[in-house]
């Protein structure tokens, strides 16, 4: 258990039904497609029904959400809820496949392409953990590059908060293509840092 600040818990305390009901259903899509795009099954492995206890979907959105609302995860000023929860997914997701494999994969499917599939796999697990603890790191790194630079800091925060284009046009009154070209200078600018 972490220490949340008050500023936190009165943010958490003020999510209305309906944010929580879009947020978990953005997180839902996000994690259906991670699991059919990355290869799993889930009529075994380690999204299967009989590992996970119940739908995979479900049961990760759930435990998503009740990690942050219990106070497990900081959920960061001006971050979207649903941004927060699919990090929370990607650290979850990592532990879900590197506990499988580590309980000797119970409901394992006997092929002969299983030790590509389970390196495959652990690969994932790898990359999901990965991406949940070097967004923040990188987010930090490009503040500090760019300060003093208020139009690229207010890019870097509007994707912080949003990781989408079309979003990120919207709060920065923009269009899609300036936002591109924004990205693109971005992009070059921390290059040469």
């Amino acid at each position: 258990m972490i220490n949340l600040t008050e500023e936190e818990w009165l943010r958490l305390e003020a999510v209305t039904l309906d944010e929580k009901e879009k947020a978990l259903n953005k997180l839902a899509r996000w994690i259906t497609y991670e699991i059919v795009h990355r290869g799993f099954d889930l009529e075994y492995g380690p999204f299967s029904y009989d590992a996970m206890g119940g739908d995979a979907v479900q049961v990760i959105s759930q435990e998503c959400y009740e990690a942050l609302f219990c106070g497990e995860w900081h959920w960061k000023p001006k971050r979207e809820l649903s941004s927060m929860l699919i990090e929370i997914a990607k650290s979850k997701m990592g532990h879900i496949i590197r506990d499988w494999y580590a309980q000797g994969c119970p409901n394992k499917m006997l092929t002969g392409d299983m030790n590509y599939r389970e390196q495959v796999e652990m690969d994932i697990a790898r990359q999901y953990e990965a991406e949940a603890n070097m967004r923040e790191l990188g987010y930090d790194i490009a503040r500090k590059a760019l300060d003093g630079n208020p139009k690229m800091l207010a890019y870097v925060e509007a994707v912080y908060e949003t990781n989408d284009y079309r979003a990120v046009a919207k709060k920065l009154k923009m269009t899609l293509k300036e936002v591109q070209e924004l990205e693109s200078q971005l992009l070059a600018l921390l290059e040469q840092c």
